[in-house]
């Protein structure tokens, strides 16, 4: 059960980096074939566009691993087995996609603008945040060890 697990969330965190590719891909397509012009990184759209991308990752990367630590720590005193399986699969899911779609729109926006630059830099840092939401059994058996009341939380 715990190997179906890990392997349906195999497929979600290699899917975040193929769906990063192809909307990377695309934009490039897009760009170089004429079909869209280049935005300007100064014009409004380019800001919104930007500002919209920066609160993305402000608020997907830290909420998304919030959400799997807070609903780990509720499953990990759960007795039933299959329940407690079940409840880490949602959470690991929900925390690979939410951590890893700023990726998607900042590569996608980096091509959109003529290579803007900042838009690499974020889409590095929600890069960052998906490697940490890489799924092992290991992982699974650490998030789901019900805590010590008398060790220190930080």
């Amino acid at each position: 059960m715990e190997q179906k697990i890990i392997r349906t969330l195999n497929f979600y965190y290699y899917g975040m980096m193929a769906l990063t590719l192809l909307a990377g891909t695309l934009a490039y397509f897009l760009i170089m074939k004429d079909y869209v012009q280049p935005i300007d990184s100064l014009s409004t759209l380019g800001q919104v566009i930007q500002y919209i991308i920066i609160f993305d990752a402000l608020l997907t990367i830290p909420l998304g691993l919030y959400l799997c630590k807070k609903q780990c720590t509720k499953l990990s005193v759960l007795e039933n087995e299959e329940e407690k399986l079940m409840g880490y699969k949602q959470a690991a899911t929900l925390r690979i996609l939410l951590v890893g779609n700023t990726m998607v729109f900042a590569i996608a926006a980096f091509y959109l603008m003529g290579a803007y630059q900042s838009m690499l830099w974020v889409a590095a840092v929600s890069a960052i945040g998906w490697y940490f939401t890489k799924p092992s059994e290991r992982k699974m058996q650490l998030e789901l060890q019900p805590q010590d009341p008398n060790q220190e939380q930080y």
